[in-house]
């Protein structure tokens, strides 16, 4: 398994932060880390989490899975945006 960094905002409703785990589960995705905050007025919350993906899965198609889910607003994949900086 490897382990990647995301960051999502994600709308502050009943069941947003279930439909997120569900996803992962039923695609075999670990959550070896998450934490949930809000990002001020508009009722978003920033939930920043670290998978661990089985063999053969892409952080890049599961990102594109998230970004179907009614409740998530912007998904990034951080480790990309690390190693770009570098």
């Amino acid at each position: 398994m490897t382990t990647h960094s995301l960051s999502m905002s994600l709308r502050n409703e009943q069941g947003g932060l279930a439909r997120v785990v569900v996803l992962f589960s039923s695609r075999g995705v670990g959550v070896e880390r998450l934490s949930l905050r809000p990002a001020g007025p508009g009722g978003l919350f920033l939930l920043d989490v670290e998978v661990a993906l089985p063999p053969g899965r892409s952080p890049a198609q599961l990102v594109e899975q998230l970004r179907r889910l009614v409740d998530v607003r912007e998904v990034r994949h951080t480790d990309e945006e690390l190693e770009l900086g570098a």
